[in-house]
């Protein structure tokens, strides 16, 4: 089974085994076993072909370019990725994720701007170029940093120097700090491009100053359940930054709440001072968020959920009366836990979208609050509320707008462009995790007529048909991959099927400009048990380097397809894997032919 990955753009597709093997493939390259080259044995490709006709780049689908952050309609929109969750029946299931939103002044200028992390890891900042009560935004800014999998964030000052920093909670349950270095009229969270960036907890022996500085429960890493939603506020009014969060663990999810012990400027948390403030009642993937809701004067709390719902629970001031002020302002004792009031209505539903992060903020400046959304396709929503401070009212929510640059481009169908992660059996069968784990790029994989790689270069035409495929960086964001820049993998979301002792011909052409890429094909060989060895399976591979040229050139790999159950047919899967560093890549006229040999 191959899990399933989507596109970023419109356009949906698997996953690949293969493409995590192809991070490492320069050992992949050096250790080709299994491979038998041709050695001038005269042969004939037949005219059989066996690479599939609607995978070749002549079909096309849409492919939304949305490094602005706008999309063709001049809605605000950015990428989301679909991530498994333990839903409530105990199954695994691949969910599409909402980036997560907030409404707060960065530049220091008076206008709240819109503060977005998308679910591929990238951080995007709308600064407001409208006026009070009347937000108005252009195109995004993409900052060149990785914040996760998955990341949801709080834009808050957590080190107490007067501006934004970021509170990140991610994928595998910790939390990271992206410090504001610019200050609060210029952000900057970048010493260079994608330093400092989210490393796993998984690697915590890497400590290097080009990863995110991550929030420590006592001397190890905060990591409590998985899919972590930070809200950071002062619950206890001590002066000093409390966290909230909500997470994602299915039975065990409740939002908890840990008492800092340290000081404004340098939060601390200690594990016997983490408390639960709500109860999951059979929810998940809650993501919380502090707001007086009633009108009453005591803060509330508001929370979103894996179905949709938007679950409101009362605040209580019984934490800090009488005997209780002193225990509670030192975080010692454990809060009143907040009972569950009623579920939300947005438009009259109870379900606006699923997997929602509401964002409460006053967008138009009349004193209620609003609520702020970032959806499931990647858009975002504002909901103005209609009602009174006691009783709130949301009648509509509406997309937030902005201006298009960056026109939708066309994309090879049954192509996964390399934006993304290897999940699910990856791990186990091989491959790595280290594009989710280290950084993601900015990358395009697009179909075109004609193209100027450079300038100075020659127009680059189609080798054959309408369009060649086109794979390069985009806003001078390569990444990090296996902590060198850029290196990124695409490959096919299709199989090749080929017969194990059968000699065939895979044929294409390239251009490349940069170093040196590599193409290759891998496939995995079924084993019946025995007696003494379980069923398992055996990888098979081959594949060679492409060499830069500015112009095209054709490459041709014979080979007899390897394996040891001679006539068994294998599914081969076909990628490339892209050099360190900037690159531009350019593929067309796809051949995959059986050669008969004469003897």
């Amino acid at each position: 089974m191959i899990p399933s990955m989507k596109h970023y753009g419109k356009s949906l597709g698997q996953g690949s085994i293969l493409l995590g093997m192809l991070l490492f493939y320069p050992m992949f390259a050096a250790a080709q076993t299994n491979v038998a080259a041709t050695n001038g044995l005269p042969g004939t490709a037949t005219g059989v072909e066996l690479f599939p006709a609607n995978a070749n780049g002549e079909v096309v689908t849409t492919l939304g370019h949305y490094w602005d952050g706008v999309d063709d309609n001049d809605n605000l929109h950015v990428m989301v990725s679909t991530f498994p969750v333990l839903n409530n029946v105990g199954a695994m299931s691949y969910t599409t994720f909402a980036p997560a939103v907030n409404f707060v002044d960065m530049n220091n200028d008076g206008l709240k701007d819109l503060v977005v992390g998308d679910t591929y890891g990238f951080l995007w900042i709308y600064f407001n170029s409208g006026a009070k009560g009347a937000p108005l935004f252009t195109t995004g800014t993409i900052f060149p940093t990785f914040l996760g999998w998955a990341s949801k964030i709080h834009v808050v000052d957590w080190d107490g120097d007067l501006d934004n920093d970021i509170v990140v909670g991610t994928f595998y349950g910790d939390f990271a700090v992206l410090s504001n270095m610019g200050g609060a009229t210029k952000p900057l969270f970048t010493r260079t491009m994608g330093i400092p960036r989210y490393v796993s907890p998984y690697y915590s022996e890497y400590e290097g100053a080009d990863r995110l500085n991550q929030v420590k429960l006592g001397k190890i890493p905060f990591v409590l359940g998985i899919y972590t939603s930070p809200w950071v506020t002062d619950w206890n009014n001590d002066f000093k930054p409390d966290l909230i969060f909500g997470e994602g663990t299915y039975s065990a999810n409740s939002i908890r709440i840990a008492f800092n012990q340290g000081s404004r400027g340098k939060p601390i948390f200690k594990e016997d001072r983490v408390f639960y403030l709500a109860y999951g009642e059979g929810y998940e993937q809650l993501t919380p968020s502090v707001v007086d809701y009633n009108g009453d004067g005591v803060p509330d709390l508001m929370c979103g959920t894996r179905t949709g719902q938007i679950r409101l629970f009362k605040g209580t001031t019984k934490p800090v009366e009488g005997a209780d002020i002193v225990t509670t302002l030192k975080g010692t004792k454990a809060p009143a836990a907040l009972e569950f009031d009623k579920v939300l209505e947005i438009e009259g539903k109870g379900i606006f979208d699923t997997m929602t992060n509401p964002f409460p903020c006053d967008w138009n400046d009349d004193g209620l609050f609003d609520i702020l959304m970032g959806s499931t396709k990647g858009t975002i929503y504002v909901a103005l509320n209609k009602g009174t401070k006691i009783e709130p009212s949301f009648p509509d929510a509406d997309m937030v707008k902005g201006t298009n640059v960056n026109k939708d481009l066309l994309a090879p169908a049954r192509w996964w462009n390399g934006i993304g992660h290897a999940t699910g059996l990856s791990h186990s069968w091989g491959a790595s995790d280290y594009i989710g784990d280290w950084c993601n790029s900015a990358v395009l994989l697009s179909c075109e007529t004609n193209a100027v790689l450079r300038p100075g270069l020659p127009v680059v035409k189609p080798v054959e048909g309408e369009f060649f495929m086109y794979f390069r960086y985009d806003k001078n964001y390569p990444g990090w991959n296996n902590n060198s820049v850029g290196a990124r993998v695409f490959g096919g979301n299709f199989r090749l099927p080929m017969v194990i002792g059968k000699r065939y011909e895979l044929t294409f052409s390239s251009i490349l400009l940069g170093n040196s890429a590599y193409v290759g094909m891998v496939a995995y060989e079924p084993f019946e048990g025995t007696e003494l060895v379980p069923p398992h399976n055996e990888r098979r591979e081959y594949g060679d380097n492409i060499t830069p040229t500015a112009g095209w050139q054709k490459k041709t790999i014979n080979f007899v397809c390897p394996g040891k159950q001679t006539g068994m047919t294998l599914n081969f899967e076909l990628g490339f894997a892209l050099p360190a560093g900037d690159c531009h890549f350019c593929v067309d006229a796809f051949s995959l032919k059986e050669v008969l040999v004469r003897r």
